[in-house]
């Protein structure tokens, strides 16, 4: 069985919630995991101050299993280059300074290859949509970066293939808005990477789900966040996989106010 931790939107800054932060740390030591992936999102606003935290945590995570994390659109100062005029490089350099020189890494273990793919590009004429409210929001993932993907997964042999990108692949259920400028044609893109896993979060909500596309299936894991911003007043939780030769079960751990933890809540199994 190979097992993942995946937890997103953690907004080290006004909204972070540090009881949270201690139980999803507390939670990680108690278990054994295969990797532990980050999907974007650890400042709200670049601010050095909530990068060091995120630095901490992710420092802490990185000592209990193999790390896997990648920019969300609040760590990119989009305003260096609004519609591309600027500095691109200049939008991430906090985020690499702090915490990480890559924003497409890859990671890879026995048995299982995860490869990172950068959907936060700022304000860029590939991200518009007719929405004002999607400016500096909504995501993006280019046809090279697709490419890219696939041909990491195509040489990943029988592995299990995880795709881990900031914005939600699956329209969100209360916010009823893609992640992706592509909208519903990133699920067909992602399809075609060959990945098994879709690891992503940004929209703030939980949603697990299997998705038949491209003549293949795959699970999707939308991690909600751990702060005070949760759509809908639900409760704030991460995901827990755990992927067999015949099923992926999901499992989102929900935070409990009374007991100011993090308990097991709906568990869904997928056949492979």
């Amino acid at each position: 069985m190979i097992r993942l931790l995946h937890a997103s939107d953690l907004h080290f800054g006004k909204p972070s919630v540090p009881a949270q932060i201690e139980a999803l740390e507390a939670f990680a030591r108690a278990g054994a995991w295969d990797a532990i992936v980050v999907s974007g999102d650890l400042s709200q606003r670049t601010r050095t101050r909530e990068f060091l935290r995120a630095r901490a945590f992710l420092d802490r995570m990185r000592a209990l299993a193999p790390l896997l994390v990648i920019p969300g659109n609040h760590d990119v100062a989009w305003w260096m280059a609004p519609m591309g005029l600027g500095s691109t490089e200049a939008m991430y350099t906090r985020y690499r300074r702090y915490i990480s020189e890559e924003l497409e890494p890859v990671l890879q273990c026995p048995g299982l290859t995860i490869a990172g793919v950068n959907s936060s590009h700022g304000i860029r004429p590939f991200t518009l949509t007719t929405r004002p409210r999607d400016l500096s929001v909504v995501g993006a993932v280019r046809p090279s970066q697709w490419a890219r993907a696939r041909e990491r997964f195509a040489a990943a042999g029988d592995d299990c293939k995880v795709l881990v990108l900031h914005h939600n692949l699956l329209r969100g259920h209360l916010s009823n808005r893609w992640g992706l400028s592509a909208r519903a044609r990133g699920i067909d893109e992602a399809a075609a990477t060959g990945a098994d896993l879709v690891l992503c979060g940004h929209d703030h909500e939980e949603q697990v789900a299997q998705v038949e596309a491209g003549g293949r299936r795959f699970v999707v894991s939308t991690a909600s966040t751990l702060t005070t911003r949760v759509r809908g007043h639900r409760p704030a939780s991460f995901n827990v996989i755990e992927v067999e030769a015949d099923a992926v079960r999901m499992t989102v751990m929900a935070w409990s106010g009374a007991r100011r933890d993090f308990e097991a809540g709906a568990t869904s199994r997928f056949p492979r």
